[in-house]
């Protein structure tokens, strides 16, 4: 381990790890689209056109416009947290590819930053790949809107990614994922506005709902993709809350793997 700083920094190091892994993945991109992919795009047939026979209007927009951001923000969310918890518990404890990594030059820190922008980068392709067949199906009223929504997509997709390390630097084996993807995956992708307004629940729901980060990321991104006015000022506070999760969970997860990892 070198003794840089350990800043969270983007820089050769960092960009190593990531490109470490996107070659990886070149060669087995097939399931990787199967799984983190054709998932949200099954939903959002499902839904958009299941649902959408039988609903009207939702938020005042008709059930595909409002269902499709949704999707997006699922999308992210989904390949983020997949691959910045099953898949990089794999490269820690089975395939021992971050002691490799670590016995070069490249920090502990640089190695999570490299980590945690492949599976941003995985989000984000994710959720345009649900923008690009939205699109097709009529799904997303402002196309610009949906391309401005982009940068937060991958603001999430950070925050998705820094939780799931926390977990991965937690856990024992991989037990610890089924816990992870039932009280924490699902309850985002049923409460938080994906299908439905997040006030059609009970308060008490709705509270729950507000303290999950794709809460805030649904809120700004279906205004962007149906075009409607988005008020600046609730935008700051919910990139700015999902900015704040992301940090305190890398923060945490690095103090956890140097635990683990250096004693």
């Amino acid at each position: 381990m070198s003794g840089r700083s350990g800043v969270a920094v983007v820089n050769r190091y960092s960009r190593a790890v990531w490109r470490r892994n996107f070659l990886v993945w070149r060669r087995l991109m097939g399931p990787s689209l199967a799984t983190n992919v054709l998932d949200p795009l099954i939903f959002l047939f499902a839904f958009g056109y299941g649902l959408g026979a039988v609903i009207d209007k939702v938020g005042g927009l008709d059930y595909l416009s409002f269902v499709v951001p949704g999707m997006m923000c699922y999308a992210a969310m989904f390949a983020a947290s997949f691959e910045s918890t099953v898949s990089t518990y794999a490269r820690y404890s089975l395939q021992k590819t971050w002691d490799a990594i670590l016995a070069t030059p490249v920090t502990l820190t640089e190695l999570m930053v490299g980590e945690m922008s492949w599976a941003t980068t995985k989000g984000v392709f994710a959720a345009c790949c649900v923008i690009c067949v939205g699109g097709l199906w009529g799904g997303i009223p402002s196309l610009g809107g949906a391309l401005l929504a982009v940068p937060a997509l991958a603001l999430g997709a950070a925050c998705f990614a820094c939780c799931g390390q926390v977990v991965v630097a937690h856990a024992k084996n991989w037990d610890v994922f089924a816990y992870f993807f039932t009280f924490w995956v699902t309850p985002m992708f049923m409460f938080s506005g994906t299908f439905f307004e997040v006030s059609r629940f009970p308060w008490f729901v709705q509270a729950f709902a507000w303290v999950l980060p794709m809460t805030h990321l649904i809120a700004v991104v279906r205004p962007l993709t149906a075009g409607v006015p988005l008020d600046p000022v609730a935008a700051a506070f919910h990139l700015s809350y999902i900015a704040a999760l992301a940090a305190a969970a890398f923060a945490l997860a690095r103090f956890r793997f140097g635990r683990r990892l250096f004693g």
